[in-house]
């Protein structure tokens, strides 16, 4: 009797240990690392992570900020890969100055999920944007919208940052195959930032008397092409395209402030990262020997058009 009593508890702490050892099998850690978490695209890509992963309860989400600065994004991809977690949703600052670090996290068997900025050598995703054709969209419709003449220009990303680069690249071959007669007058680097865009949109200003419209690579940078253009009388004279779609630019986009953006669903964006990193995690899907591209498709918001996305998806 004994002997039957002493079984049975050796085989329930049997079942009991292997069920923890399974717990602890199926309890994935993954990291979140955008460019700096204080802007409206990188916050609304975490509400997406988040949101996939709450269907999951063997999850744990980190988010670190790596505040623009592409040396601090390095060493917290170290944190990341010498914490021995299992995946990284990362929004590389520099494609270049990240490369190696994505290698070394995908040669220890972390996948990489990659959020609008591919970097060089393969690795498991890019979630991204549409950037060249959205650039191409806004550079056909603000062309079309001055009568295919005049003077425009471009408030540019980091040379680093592909997704920026892509973007003003279709704006440019939109130009050039559909409007000869539009001549781009300037470009220069906004540094994704809002203060910056102010100062270069007023240098814009003072040198072209004759300013038709402006394309920032992103709504941050569209938002003080606004305020200068603004502050200088000239709102009514400019045609000025954000990209991206977040609350605050379609709300100006509604005034009549900004004449229109390419919106994408960043919700989900975030969320198509973190079931694709959960998928590889699973096993339910394997990884290539290239970067596969998932591509989420944009919208022209305009004036006419912006009521067409929903409260629910304004971010």
């Amino acid at each position: 009797m004994k002997n039957t009593k002493r079984i049975a508890l050796v085989a329930a702490l049997l079942v009991m240990t292997g069920t923890m050892a399974l717990t602890a099998q199926t309890t994935y850690k993954i990291g979140y690392l955008p460019s700096t978490v204080g802007q409206a695209l990188t916050q609304a890509w975490r509400i997406g992570i988040e949101n996939a992963l709450k269907e999951n309860n063997n999850t744990a989400l980190q988010s670190l900020d790596a505040q623009m600065k592409a040396e601090t994004q390095v060493t917290m991809m170290d944190d990341f890969i010498n914490q021995g977690y299992n995946a990284i949703i990362l929004q590389p600052i520099d494609a270049a100055a990240l490369t190696a670090s994505v290698k070394k996290a995908e040669g220890k068997g972390i996948h990489v999920i990659t959020l609008n900025t591919d970097t060089l050598l393969p690795h498991a995703a890019c979630v991204t944007m549409d950037d060249y054709g959205a650039g191409y969209l806004v550079g056909e419709t603000m062309g079309k919208s001055i009568n295919g003449k005049g003077n425009v220009a471009i408030i540019q990303s980091p040379p680093g940052a592909q997704a920026g680069v892509e973007r003003e690249k279709g704006f440019r071959a939109a130009m050039a195959k559909l409007y000869p007669s539009i001549k781009i007058v300037g470009a220069q680097n906004g540094l994704w930032n809002k203060d910056k865009a102010i100062e270069i949109m007023n240098s814009f200003l003072q040198v072209n008397k004759d300013l038709n419209g402006v394309f920032a690579v992103n709504d941050n940078m569209a938002e003080g092409a606004m305020l200068a253009a603004e502050s200088a009388g000239r709102l009514a004279d400019v045609k000025i395209w954000g990209f991206n779609g977040q609350k605050s630019t379609l709300a100006l986009i509604e005034q009549g402030k900004i004449t229109g953006t390419a919106y994408t669903n960043a919700y989900n964006q975030g969320a198509a990262a973190a079931k694709y990193a959960l998928d590889l995690l699973k096993g339910t899907k394997k990884k290539g020997a290239k970067t596969e591209i998932v591509t989420i498709a944009p919208f022209a918001a305009m004036k006419d058009t912006v009521a067409q996305i929903s409260a629910a998806d304004r971010w």
